[in-house]
């Protein structure tokens, strides 16, 4: 019996040791170059150069592309519309939005200015009524009963019906007015 926890005691020791030095291997292997997390969001852009020396970074929260257009039509002028007049359109629009073009310098019209209240109107109005359906059916206080994870899975079911209700009301108030 004495020699079989002399055995075990020894093979737990030799474990215990390769284990260490398999940690300070795997810590030795880390990479001497720093270790980066910026803040992302839609449009933002950055640029990072690092070496052994150091490092630069170059970052931009909100840079949007930007793309331009030119636009050629022959429009009736003259008297009566007799003659044809070359008229030039220039359009910039915001790479990958739907109806967001730039104007004046980078400047939103008063419609699309509208357009954007009266969508975050829409989606405020929206997450109240997906919070109040998901606690008003009882939803919540159903989930809120299983053991061990009703409270994650309550506050889940809160969270998706309060972000579902704000993309709906804002699909439903662009639609309405328009945008």
């Amino acid at each position: 019996m004495n020699n079989i926890a002399k055995g075990i005691s020894v093979g737990l020791g030799t474990i215990f040791v390769v284990s260490n030095f398999y940690t300070i291997s795997l810590l030795s292997k880390k990479s001497n170059l720093p270790m980066f997390d910026l803040p992302v969001s839609k449009y933002s852009t950055y640029e990072i150069e690092a070496d052994m020396q150091g490092y630069r970074i170059r970052h931009r929260m909100h840079d949007p592309k930007i793309i331009a257009s030119m636009e050629t039509s022959k429009k009736p002028a003259g008297f009566l519309g007799a003659s044809k007049a070359l008229s030039t359109k220039e359009t910039q629009r915001v790479a990958g939005e739907k109806d967001i073009t730039v104007v004046n310098n980078g400047e939103l019209t008063a419609k699309q200015i509208a357009c954007i209240k009266e969508k975050a109107k829409g989606e405020s109005t929206g997450q109240l009524i997906g919070t109040s359906v998901a606690t008003g059916t009882g939803l919540v206080t159903s989930l809120s009963n299983v053991p061990i994870i009703g409270w994650f899975l309550s506050g889940f079911a809160t969270n998706t019906a309060r972000r579902e209700g704000g993309k709906i009301g804002g699909n439903m108030a662009s639609d309405f007015n328009d945008c």
